[in-house]
């Protein structure tokens, strides 16, 4: 029997393809659903699309709320509530694994206290750091010596991060990037 599926997966922040889970004020940019260029380029490659949940409408339970720096979210609270949600995701990269896939890559979103690759606000402005839920992702991936790209989404500079991301999707030997 043949199965012409996509092999390759993607984990993406739940923000990514839902901008009204950011914090209000945020969207500030064309796209008023999905971050449209990074989707359209998944879609186009056929790339299969996991969301990660968003840490930070989860933890009260609240979609409509005011922007916080990382100072506001790094409590003991919140960090065991990004090591369940954690757990959860890796629970889905390995059965992705375990199962014959390939993850290619996990995106984040830049500055977010959450889910950001590489850069963060803090209350020392600009700092190079993971937010607290990646970091803890990351660091679970490390210690089963999982290796998977991260990139971080700025949605003021796209166009790199569309750069940086096509590098990914073009090591696959199954992806034609577009």
């Amino acid at each position: 029997m043949s199965d012409n599926r996509s092999r390759k997966f993607i984990f993406v922040p739940f923000c990514l393809m839902a901008q009204a889970y950011q914090a209000q004020g945020i969207v500030k940019y064309d796209w008023k659903g999905t971050i449209k260029p990074i989707m359209q380029l998944l879609i186009d490659n056929e790339i299969n699309i996991i969301q990660m949940p968003c840490a930070e409408s989860l933890y009260k339970n609240n979609l409509i709320r005011e922007p916080k720096g990382l100072s506001k979210y790094n409590n003991v609270e919140f960090n065991n509530h990004c090591n369940d949600l954690t757990e959860t995701v890796f629970k889905e990269i390995k059965n992705i694994i375990n199962s014959g896939y390939e993850v290619i890559a996990i995106l984040g979103i830049e500055h977010s206290p959450s889910c950001c690759i590489n850069y963060i606000y803090t209350n020392n402005g600009m700092e190079k750091r993971k937010g607290l839920f990646i970091d803890k992702l990351f660091n679970k991936l490390q210690k089963e010596n999982i290796e998977i790209p991260m990139i971080g989404i700025n949605r003021k500079y796209i166009n790199k991060s569309i750069k940086e991301l096509k590098s990914i999707i073009g090591k696959g030997s199954d992806v034609n990037v577009k």
